[in-house]
Order: C-alpha cells, then sequence, then structure tokens
C-alpha cells in the first residue's frame, strides 16, 4: 500500500484492522509504515470479534471515506490500484463493486493442480473484457474488492443481514465476498470486472496441499445453501415450489442420484488421489447430502429474502 501513486488531490488512507491478534502486528504495522514517504495516513482499529467477516465489517465502519479497497495481508496491490479503483467507482454509478485480476505469487512452486482451482484461492481474472459488467451468480471476490461503501449500507438499510462469516482461526469456510456481491446485485446494483487493476496474492505452501484444499471444499456446504437461496432471488423464482422442503428434497435426491455412469469414474479417481476428476463430484455430493437435511433452514433463508427484495 504504501507504494501507490495517486493524484495529489486524491485524500485516501489506510486502515489496519488488529483481529484479536496475539502477535506483534500493531507494532510491525506502524513501523513499517514509518519506513515509507507514503501520501496517506495509517491508522489501526482493533476488532476483537475474530473472523475476516468481523475485521471487514469494522474497516467498513471506521473508514472515512466512501470508496473501500478489501486489502488482506497477503495482498500486494499494483502501484495504480487505488487511483485506478477511485476512478472506475466514480465512473459507474450503478457500480457497487469491482474486481480484477489477482496474480498467483508462491512460496513454493505451485502443484499442477492448483490452476484448475485457481478461483478458491482467489487467483486469476474476474473478467474477459477490458471493462466487463458481471451478469447472472458472477462476482468477485473478496481480495482486491473495491466497492462503496453508500451501497453498503443501503443494502444494510433495506435490512439484508449476512449469513455468512469468511475464515475464522483455522476454519476455512468462505463465501461472505460471494453474499456481499450477491446482496448488491439485489439492491439492483452491478458488480464489474477491469483489467486495470491488478494485484499479487501470495500462496504460502502450506495452503498448497491437497488435504487444505478438500478440506475448504468440504467445508463450502453451509456456504453453498445460503448461495442456493440467492440464486432464487436472482432468478426471481416466485413460484410456491421453492417453499417447499418436498421440491427442494427432490433436488437434493436427483443431483446425487443423476448420471450413475459417471460414479465409476468418480471412485476410480478418488481411489487414486486424483483431485483435478473427483473433488467437485465430492463436494457435489456433501452439498446435495447437507441440503437433504437441511431444507427447512433454506426455505427460512429464501422468506427472509423474500421480504428484502421488491421486484420491479
Amino acid at each position: 500500500m504504501a507504494h501507490q501513486i495517486t493524484e495529489v488531490s486524491l485524500a485516501w488512507e489506510v486502515i489496519l484492522i488488529n483481529n484479536n491478534s496475539t502477535d506483534n502486528t500493531v507494532q510491525v504495522g506502524r513501523q513499517e509504515w514509518q519506513k515509507y514517504a507514503a501520501s496517506a495516513p495509517l491508522r489501526v482499529i482493533d476488532a476483537p470479534t475474530p473472523g475476516l467477516s468481523a475485521a471487514r465489517e469494522k474497516g467498513i465502519e471506521e473508514a472515512a471515506y466512501d470508496f473501500l479497497i478489501f486489502c488482506d495481508d497477503d495482498n500486494w496491490l499494483a502501484p495504480g490500484y487505488v487511483q485506478k479503483a477511485y476512478e472506475l467507482l466514480q465512473a459507474h454509478p450503478r457500480v457497487a463493486a469491482i474486481g480484477g485480476n489477482n496474480l498467483g505469487v508462491y512460496e513454493a512452486a505451485p502443484p499442477d493442480w492448483l490452476p484448475f482451482f485457481a478461483h478458491s484461492y482467489a487467483i486469476g481474472s474476474q473478467g474477459e473484457r477490458e471493462f466487463q459488467l458481471l451478469d447472472g451468480y458472477r462476482y468477485v471476490v473478496g481480495a482486491g474488492m473495491a466497492f462503496k461503501k453508500q451501497a453498503y449500507y443501503a443494502v444494510k438499510e433495506k435490512g439484508f443481514g449476512f449469513y455468512l462469516t469468511d475464515r475464522i482461526g483455522n476454519k476455512v469456510i468462505g463465501g461472505g465476498d460471494v453474499e456481499l456481491c450477491f446482496c448488491f446485485k439485489l439492491a439492483g446494483y452491478d458488480i464489474a470486472y477491469s483489467s486495470e487493476l491488478t494485484l499479487q496474492h501470495y500462496m504460502p505452501a502450506a495452503r498448497m496441499t491437497k488435504q487444505y484444499l478438500i478440506k475448504m471444499w468440504h467445508q463450502y456446504s453451509q456456504s453453498w445453501l445460503v448461495f442456493e437461496a440467492y440464486k432464487v432471488l436472482l432468478d426471481k423464482r416466485q413460484g410456491e415450489e421453492v417453499l417447499s422442503e418436498a421440491y427442494w428434497r427432490s433436488i437434493a435426491l436427483k443431483r446425487l442420484s443423476d448420471k450413475p455412469s459417471t460414479l465409476p469414474r468418480y471412485i476410480y479417481h478418488k481411489l487414486r488421489g486424483n483431485i483435478i476428476y473427483y473433488l467437485a463430484k465430492d463436494a457435489d455430493i456433501l452439498y446435495n447430502a447437507f441440503l437433504l437435511r437441511n431444507t427447512s433452514k433454506l426455505i427460512r433463508i429464501i422468506r427472509e429474502l423474500q421480504h428484502k427484495v421488491t421486484y420491479e
């Protein structure tokens, strides 16, 4: 952040969230910032509630300006990131959030399967064109997300509360960034991609293991249940069937029994640890089994969201 190049007229700040840390994060952060002739002040804010979502919520609350960027401790923003994010958000009134191209930087040589799961690690381009509105279920990841504080609070004023909490300690369950984008869309805002926003996302060796990836995907079931509810609203499905437990059980059972001819291949690759070929099916089985047990929870979330959304 200290290497950002901005116009003199652009006032900005850096907020470092001390999220219940037990090390010397605060001291190191302040000492490091003093080494640079940065044009922005650094503020350290305590957020005692653990978890990524709690830290981001506190940062939003404390921010002095309307345009914000989520920059995690393993994100290295390109020097023009702050300036370009400001220009893009200023130029597009209906865009609530925008993301760019996240380049992976690795502590050790990445395994050959990593490119197939790059998006799970918030790595890669989030669009195909220079500037692009992301339709449907497309979203931008939290790493490097630039967004409008005004839009965030407009969503909150409509009654949207967040069901997902993102990472807490060693729990790698996520999805808070996806949920935020879905909330913006339901509130009538756009989500966008710009190739002019680039950052480097550092990957420690400990995250680039099959065990970590499997744990991450296996813990997504709760997140996917929440996404299922949002997709009902994004699709503007309002029929009574979406409020029927029997309807969702039938969907889960159909998914679990769909294409039985693929089962031998799934078992074959799982036994051999070929994660590229089996993990998506593995997670799909776990999710739909989870859905079978939690149809009432899904319907409750759909009902709550329906009360917050008015279709034009």
